[in-house]
């Protein structure tokens, strides 16, 4: 996907909740990864991000800076057997 959950604390939170928009690209160092809580998950991405007061944000600004698009094409499952012994991969 291309969103991701960060979750902060106490100064961390202080210091970078105003930064962040929706729709714009950051630069993130010194998080930590983690699988997210399914319990929890909010976006699609099995991974959460922590920031804490030494993690460092900047937002990607230029010319060209685009988030992507992830594009899937689906295959119904009855139709799978058209591509046995292909060349083709699904």
């Amino acid at each position: 996907g291309t969103q991701i959950r960060a979750t902060m604390f106490n100064e961390a939170a202080k210091k970078f909740y105003p930064k962040f928009e929706l729709g714009k690209v950051y630069y993130i160092s010194r998080g930590t990864l983690k699988l997210a809580n399914r319990q929890f998950k909010t976006v699609p991405n099995d991974y959460e991000m922590t920031l804490n007061e030494n993690s460092e944000v900047e937002e990607a600004a230029g010319e060209g800076i685009s988030i992507p698009e992830v594009k899937f094409n689906f295959t119904k499952i009855d139709q799978l057997s058209q591509y046995i012994n292909g060349r083709e991969l699904i």
